[in-house]
C-alpha cells in the first residue's frame, strides 16, 4: 500500500457525498430507468384503452377479471422487458438496438396476451381487437422509446446527468478510452484526464499527474468513476486503487488490454473464483435466452400450423400426389444440435430417386417436379418442418440442417464447420436470407455460409430472429433466386 501510505485518507461524509451527486446531476440518473419504464407502462395502457374506446361495442367491463387481466397485462410487460435487458438504461445505449428490443418486446407480449385472452372471453372482443391494439402499440412504443433515448443523449451531451471520471494508467487502452470519451459526449462523462507515473505521456492525452496524486484529486474534484488500464500483473497497485475507490463511494472499472488475439465478442466469466475468458460470445448459452427462443418457436409454430394446416396443407398434399408417384412427405436424416441426427420433414418436391441423400438439387434439375419448383421458390416445401420445431429438433431460425453425408464431408475441409452445430438448426437462417442457400458444392460458397452461421451464433437476439423471419417472407414473395 505504498501510495496509500503517502496519502492522508479522508473518507467523505454523507453530506459531502450528497453534494457530489447533486452537484453534477448524477443522482438524477437513478430515476431514469424508472422514468422510462413508467412512461412505457402509461403508453401500453393508453393504447389499450384508446383502441377499446374507439370500438363501437362495449369492449371492456369493470370486474375482478378485468382488473386481474390489467395486472397481468402490465406485469408481463415488465417481466419481458427485464428478460430483454431493457429496464436498465445504460450510458452506452444504442438507439437502433433499443428499437429492435422494442419490436421484440411488443411481439412477445402480443403472443403472450393473445394466449391469455382465451381465458377472458367475457370481454366480448372482436377478432381483430388485439391485433389493432398491438399495431398502435408498436408505433407508439418505438416512437416514444427512440425519442426518449435521443432526448437523454442530448441532455447528457449538453452537460447534464454526467459522471466525473479519470483514467489511471498508460498505454493503448488509455488512449482508446480517452478517444472514446471525448468523441462521445452523449455517454455523459465529464473527463478529467489521465494519471500515470510517466512524466511525459507517450500519447496525446490530458496527462494530469502521477498515480499517487489521483487519490487526493478524486476527493477534491468529486470523481464518480475511476477507469483503470494498469496491467493486470500489477495486482498490488490495482488493489490499492480499488480499496481507495470502495472507501470513498467511487465506482472502479478495470479495462484490461487483452491484445489483438480476441475479438470484441469476448465473454468474461468465473469458474468459482477463477476468471475465465471465452473468445466467442454465445447468447444462447444463457438459459433465459434458450427459454425465450423456445417459447417463441412453440408460439410461432402453433400459429403457422393453425393458419396453414386446414387449407394449405391438404392442397399442397394433393398437388404433390398429382405431380408424381410417391409419398407426400419427404424425410431425410439431417445433422442437428451437437451433431445429433434427426429426420427432417418436407413436402416432396422431387420424383422418387436414389440420389437424394447425397446429391443436392442443381439448377434445372430433372428430378424436381413442376409443383416442386414452385414450392422451393416460395419455401412452402419447408412448412412440415414446423412439426420438427414443436418436437424440439429444430428452431424457426438457425443454421440450415445439412445432410449427414455433407456434414461428414465438409467438416474435414471447411475450417470451423462444426461450430454451427452449437445451436439447433432452423427452417430459415441468416445465411439463407443473405443469399447463401441452395447448392453449396462450391467450397467458397460453403465457407461464406459458415461465416454467416457463426455470426448468427455470436449475435443472436429475438429481434434478429424476427428480422430474419420478415426477410424470409419478403424473399419468398419475390421468389428465391437460389432456390432450385
Amino acid at each position: 500500500m505504498a501510495y496509500l501510505q503517502n496519502f492522508t485518507h479522508v473518507k467523505p461524509t454523507a453530506i459531502e457525498n450528497i453534494a457530489r451527486e447533486n452537484g453534477n446531476g448524477y443522482r438524477f440518473g437513478r430515476y431514469i430507468d424508472l422514468l422510462f419504464l413508467s412512461i412505457e407502462l402509461a403508453v401500453i395502457n393508453a393504447s389499450f384503452l384508446l383502441v377499446a374506446y374507439l370500438k363501437p361495442e362495449d369492449v371492456l367491463t369493470i370486474s375482478l377479471k378485468s382488473i386481474a387481466f390489467g395486472i397481468i397485462y402490465n406485469f408481463s410487460w415488465i417481466v419481458i422487458s427485464g428478460m430483454l435487458g431493457r429496464i436498465k438504461v445504460g450510458r452506452s445505449i444504442s438507439t437502433n438496438k433499443e428499437i429492435k428490443n422494442s419490436l421484440a418486446l411488443v411481439f412477445i407480449h402480443f403472443l403472450f396476451i393473445s394466449a391469455i385472452f382465451q381465458f377472458f372471453d367475457h370481454f366480448n372482443l372482436q377478432d381483430n381487437y388485439i391485433l389493432t391494439n398491438y399495431i398502435v402499440l408498436l408505433i407508439l412504443v418505438t416512437t416514444i422509446r427512440s425519442t426518449l433515448i435521443l432526448s437523454l443523449k442530448n441532455y447528457r451531451s449538453r452537460g447534464y446527468n454526467y459522471k466525473n471520471v479519470v483514467i489511471v494508467g498508460n498505454g493503448r487502452m488509455s488512449w482508446e478510452l480517452h478517444r472514446l470519451i471525448l468523441s462521445s459526449p452523449s455517454l455523459g462523462y465529464k473527463y478529467h484526464g489521465v494519471f500515470s507515473d510517466k512524466d511525459k505521456f507517450s500519447m496525446d492525452v490530458d496527462h494530469v499527474g502521477d498515480v499517487p496524486s489521483v487519490f487526493e484529486y478524486c476527493i477534491e474534484n468529486q470523481i464518480n468513476e475511476i477507469f483503470c488500464t494498469i496491467p493486470l500483473s500489477n495486482k498490488s497497485l490495482i488493489n490499492e486503487l480499488m480499496q481507495f475507490a470502495d472507501n470513498n463511494l467511487i465506482r472502479f472499472r478495470v479495462i484490461p488490454d487483452l491484445g489483438d488475439f480476441v475479438n470484441k465478442n469476448i465473454k468474461v466469466g468465473f469458474l468459482n473464483n477463477l476468471p475465465v475468458i471465452t473468445t466467442r460470445n454465445e447468447p444462447l448459452e444463457k438459459t433465459i435466452n434458450r427459454v425465450i427462443k423456445r417459447l417463441f418457436d412453440i408460439g410461432f409454430s402453433i400459429i403457422v400450423i393453425a393458419f396453414f394446416f386446414p387449407i394449405i396443407f391438404p392442397l399442397l398434399a394433393i398437388l404433390v400426389k398429382l405431380s408424381s408417384k410417391g409419398p407426400v412427405f419427404f424425410k431425410q436424416l439431417r445433422s442437428g444440435k451437437d451433431n445429433t441426427h434427426f429426420y427432417c420433414y418436407k413436402f416432396r418436391t422431387m420424383k422418387v430417386n436414389n440420389e437424394s441423400d447425397k446429391t443436392q438439387a442443381v439448377k434445372n434439375d430433372s428430378r424436381i417436379t413442376k409443383i416442386g419448383k414452385t414450392m422451393r421458390k416460395t419455401n412452402l416445401d419447408e412448412l412440415p418442418q414446423f412439426f420438427n420445431v414443436l418436437k424440439g429438433e429444430m428452431s424457426v431460425v438457425g443454421p440450415r440442417p445439412h445432410m449427414v453425408y455433407h456434414t461428414e464431408q465438409y467438416s474435414k475441409i471447411i475450417n470451423k464447420y462444426m461450430v454451427r452445430h452449437f445451436v439447433k438448426p432452423g427452417i430459415t437462417g441468416w445465411a439463407q436470407v443473405n443469399g447463401y442457400r441452395g447448392n453449396t458444392e462450391n467450397n467458397i460458397l460453403m465457407e461464406k455460409r459458415i461465416e454467416h452461421d457463426m455470426w448468427y451464433l455470436e449475435n443472436w437476439s429475438l429481434s434478429l430472429d424476427i428480422k430474419i423471419i420478415l426477410m424470409t417472407t419478403i424473399n419468398a414473395l419475390k421468389g428465391e433466386k437460389n432456390a432450385y
